[in-house]
């Protein structure tokens, strides 16, 4: 099946405000693939070299590494999806 994709799901919990506030005004060095009122989605390089330099959010390249590692697409950020222990969760 060549058109199935994997993807990571993630709580926009991981997050910081700041980063969810650059992505929402379009102000973020790595622009999501789609949004809504939900969250976002964003492709996966092969490595996080490939991230642009100016992306200085370390909770963003955290979970953007898990996705790499597990083979990964794409990571959705989603409001809805319950946070997870091993990553660092931002309350706002």
């Amino acid at each position: 099946m060549r058109n199935v994709r994997k993807f990571y799901d993630c709580s926009t919990s991981h997050l910081p405000e700041p980063t969810a506030r650059a992505i929402e005004e379009g102000k973020f060095a790595k622009p999501p693939v789609m949004q809504n009122e939900y969250g976002w989605l964003f492709s996966v390089p092969e490595m996080l070299a490939e991230l642009p330099a100016a992306l200085d959010c370390g909770a963003f390249k955290a979970v953007m590494a898990l996705a790499i590692d597990a083979g990964c697409d794409y990571v959705m950020f989603d409001r809805d999806v319950p946070p997870v222990e091993y990553l660092e969760i931002f309350d706002w």
